[in-house]
């Protein structure tokens, strides 16, 4: 009958080895998918950005805000329309620092945009300080952290 216990305990650890190895190797699969499907949507995410900024309308906006940061064009000179414009880039520059500071897309894959956003920045600061005294002091508050962040890495 010893025979048979010690046998039932080798084929009881074996058994318990095999099941061990088998939620190891389930686990290691696993974490192995969501790594990929990180990578995928990172690479969606990042795609859909670009997407967005390179869009027409939205480049044409940014053109008449640079334009206007260039001719230094004071803010109560500048037109319903080029307020309307300014006003899209700072909202749509926010979603990207949005995205950057929740960790959708990292920062550093954005650097492709820093000299636009930097430049867009510049060109709003009169708009960005008014707006944020007028509606909300943290209104696109992303948008400046990320010109901030472009700041910390030169």
């Amino acid at each position: 009958m010893s025979m048979t216990a010690e046998a039932y305990n080798a084929w009881s650890i074996l058994l318990q080895v095999v099941i061990g190895s088998a939620v190891v190797a389930t686990f290691i699969v696993y974490y192995h998918q969501l790594q990929a499907m990180r990578a995928a949507s990172l690479g969606q995410n990042l795609l859909a950005i670009h997407t967005f900024i390179f869009e027409e309308s939205f480049r044409q906006d940014r053109g008449t805000l640079i334009s206007l940061g260039e001719q230094r064009k004071a803010l109560a000179d500048w037109s319903p329309e080029e307020r309307r414009a300014a006003e899209r880039v700072c909202a749509a520059y926010n979603l990207v620092g949005l995205t950057v500071s929740y960790g959708v897309v990292p920062s550093k894959l954005m650097d492709d945009v820093r000299y636009s956003m930097t430049k867009c920045h510049t060109a709003a600061e009169a708009l960005l300080k008014e707006t944020r005294r007028k509606r909300s002091a943290d209104l696109w508050h992303h948008f400046t952290d990320m010109v901030a962040r472009f700041g910390q890495t030169t």
